[in-house]
């Protein structure tokens, strides 16, 4: 393969490493942690929804406004802005208590979106387009250590006090370290995609629509099933420390599978790996719907980490695929789709478990797996989405 400019390993191994401690704050305390946390303070399923779906709308925000400030500043300066934006909440969370709750969770949530666009689009720039896939699928194995080691250590320092924050504080704050080695980040423009008058979509646009449909669907699953799976354990009977080892177990799955989630799609194209996917979240859905032990949730939970996650892994693939637009562009519709669907997941669990069990949950996490399979199945047969698509 011919190469103009040779490819930047030190930095993509830079903000890879920027990314697994941001991750480890972020989102593995602030997404993943914090919600068992708020729940072990009283909360109910409508309360945990509302500060859960607050947390993504400042993700949103985060998102909206990266691009522009990516122009302004620079990658870099934005990656340091949503870290900083971050630790502020987890400060603010620790010195003024339950008053800081709702704003700190939308702080921590715009701090992420930030972060994501500020560094997404600068590293998968960096690399070949043949091989992008499987950098996506690598760099979603690596933040993918985040639910794992995050819940680890709030085992290690203890779920009901103050400690959980303070881990938040720390693995946010250390990625500062890695981000100044990073290389010089290429100029960020607020490119559009344009389409010459009387062109009809390509298939790499219904490539980009997939992508859009599979991250909404991954935004509404991930942030109900991470938002208020305390609910769900609470009514299976488990503790906070089996609902943390749980959660351990979903983010191993996130971490092993993600890798494999972007070869399939390289080497079998990504409809099919999109049904894949979606096909063994129902049946790990279905599964654990019975009335499995610890151990049994645990096989569950694991398979359910990596076909969850991989919604988005998916879907980012999706996007580095399609278009001939700017990179960045496809990047952000879908981070934006994926967090604008995130707003209404905890909302919908928490109004669907109040109204019947907490195992509308699981219902609900199969419901949508569902409804991605028909939306791929007809797009298919109508010949709308391509079997295989080349590289750009």
């Amino acid at each position: 393969m011919t190469q103009q400019h040779p490819i930047d390993w030190g930095t993509v191994a830079t903000l890879n490493v920027v990314s697994i401690f941001s991750q480890l704050g972020q989102f593995g305390i602030g997404f993943v942690v914090l919600p068992v946390w708020l729940a072990q303070h009283g909360l109910n399923a409508t309360e945990l929804g509302i500060l859960v779906s607050a947390q993504w709308l400042g993700m949103l925000l985060g998102l909206a406004i990266a691009p522009r400030l990516n122009v302004l500043f620079g990658h870099a300066k934005v990656i340091a802005m949503g870290l900083l934006v971050a630790m502020v909440a987890f400060a603010l969370m620790l010195s003024l208590g339950q008053s800081a709750w709702l704003p700190a969770v939308v702080l921590i949530g715009l701090g992420t979106g930030l972060r994501w666009i500020g560094l997404e689009p600068w590293l998968y720039g960096i690399a070949p387009t043949q091989g992008r896939g499987r950098l996506v699928g690598f760099h979603e194995t690596m933040i993918g250590i985040a639910p794992i080691v995050a819940p680890l250590m709030t085992n290690w320092v203890g779920i009901e006090g103050t400690g959980p924050l303070v881990l938040g504080l720390v693995f946010t704050g250390m990625a500062f370290i890695p981000l100044a080695f990073a290389g010089v980040a290429p100029k960020a423009k607020l490119a559009q995609v344009k389409r010459a008058p009387g062109q009809g979509p390509s298939p790499r646009n219904f490539i980009l629509a997939l992508g859009l449909a599979t991250a909404a669907i991954g935004g509404i699953t991930e942030a109900a099933f991470s938002g208020l799976f305390p609910i769900f354990g609470a009514g299976r009977d488990l503790g906070a420390d089996q609902m943390v080892s749980l959660l351990t177990y979903f983010g191993l799955g996130g971490l092993l599978l993600q890798y494999l989630m972007g070869w399939l799609a390289d080497h079998r194209g990504l409809v099919f790996a999109v049904l894949v996917n979606a096909g063994m979240t129902i049946l790990m859905a279905i599964v654990t719907s019975f009335p499995l032990g610890f151990t049994g949730l645990a096989v569950t939970f694991f398979v359910m980490g990596g076909t969850i996650t991989g919604y988005l892994t998916l879907a980012i693939v999706a996007s580095t695929k399609a278009g001939h637009g700017e990179l960045s562009v496809n990047v952000r519709l879908i981070s934006m789709a994926y967090t604008a669907s995130a707003i209404f997941g905890p909302l919908l669990a928490g109004f669907a478990m109040k109204s019947s069990t907490s195992e509308a949950l699981i219902w609900l996490v199969g419901a949508l797996g569902v409804t991605l399979c028909g939306y791929v199945l007809i797009q298919s047969r109508r010949r709308v989405l391509p079997d295989r698509l080349p590289d750009a």
